[in-house]
């Protein structure tokens, strides 16, 4: 009997041991992880604009830390990087983009618009110089830092007119006397004005012109417009008691130069000119034509015409053989 009550006491301690030990499994509380909070990369601007040889920098404002960033076009725009701060260094006109990344393994892009502040001209005045009468001296421009689309127009088309744009090169030509400003504007909407002074004049060559045409040996008569051919006849020599400098093709087709004096470098007079040199048109003669020899050989004269009527300056040079008969 004895045992017995000893037997159901031990069992009893060892219920209540277990029933001890579930209550304390069960009483522990569970530690759980934090979620992972991800951050999202972004930036102060979505797009840059910076002039070309010019910098601008734009930061991080959130992301995983560790930034990297590379250009997507290194001839366009180069790039460097501290902290969150990425600094963009314009290399020349055009469009781009930025991609960062950070330690979490975001990527964002970013947009680059490289262009100039300011309109670039290889020269912000031009002279032209002209003859009388005439409208062909030109000058040239040419746009050196721009963003393209150039368009130019001129504030007295009466002195100075936009002949031609191509690309980048503007041509200016002058009309009459006078100064005028030519404006240039870009696909941008910026403007840069060129001064375009237009001098007139009545001589008809420059020191330069008269030396390339002495230095031809070149059988060769020119007046305004007409030009000797390479059929017909070219000499200096004598008609009518005059000399008479021509190109002759069977009196159908000529350039005549009448004047008195000998074939020695000067003014001569009595100057005269016969043009005709177009099959369907008309013969035209020019009174009081100023006639000078340049130049003269054993077998060659050079000479230049000149006329200054209804104020046009009518021009002309012969380089013709000598006849002797």
């Amino acid at each position: 009997m004895k045992l017995k009550y000893i037997y159901s006491a031990l069992m009893a301690a060892v219920l209540l041991l277990g029933f001890t030990a579930c209550s304390s499994d069960e009483d522990t509380p569970t530690t759980k992880p934090e979620p992972k909070v991800e951050t999202a990369l972004t930036f102060d601007t979505d797009t840059v604009s910076v002039g070309v040889g010019e910098t601008t920098t734009f930061n991080v404002t959130a992301g995983g830390g560790d930034y990297k960033a590379f250009c997507e076009n290194p001839d366009i725009a180069t790039l460097s990087i501290q902290g969150n701060a990425i600094t963009i260094s314009a290399v020349k006109h055009g469009y781009t983009g930025v991609v960062v990344s950070d330690a979490a393994g975001n990527y964002k892009r970013l947009i680059v618009k490289a262009m100039y502040k300011k309109i670039l001209l290889d020269k912000e005045e031009v002279n032209v110089s002209m003859k009388v009468g005439h409208t062909d001296g030109t000058a040239v421009v040419t746009v050196t830092g721009g963003n393209g689309g150039y368009e130019a127009v001129s504030g007295h088309e009466d002195i100075a007119e936009v002949h031609s744009i191509v690309d980048s090169i503007i041509t200016i030509r002058g009309v009459s006397n006078g100064t005028a400003m030519v404006t240039i504007k870009d696909k941008m909407g910026l403007t840069k004005t060129v001064k375009v002074t237009v001098t007139t004049t009545d001589i008809p060559f420059t020191e330069e012109e008269k030396a390339s045409i002495m230095a031809s040996t070149e059988p060769i008569m020119v007046f305004d417009d007409g030009r000797s051919r390479q059929y017909g006849s070219m000499r200096i020599g004598q008609e009518g008691g005059k000399r008479i400098a021509e190109w002759n093709y069977s009196d159908y087709l000529y350039l005549k130069c009448w004047f008195t004096g000998d074939l020695t470098v000067g003014m001569k007079a009595e100057g005269k000119v016969g043009v005709k040199t177009d099959y369907w048109g008309e013969s035209t003669t020019y009174e009081g034509v100023n006639v000078e020899i340049i130049k003269v050989s054993d077998t060659q004269v050079w000479g230049l015409m000149w006329l200054l009527k209804d104020n046009y300056l009518h021009y002309g040079y012969f380089i013709l053989p000598i006849d002797n008969d």
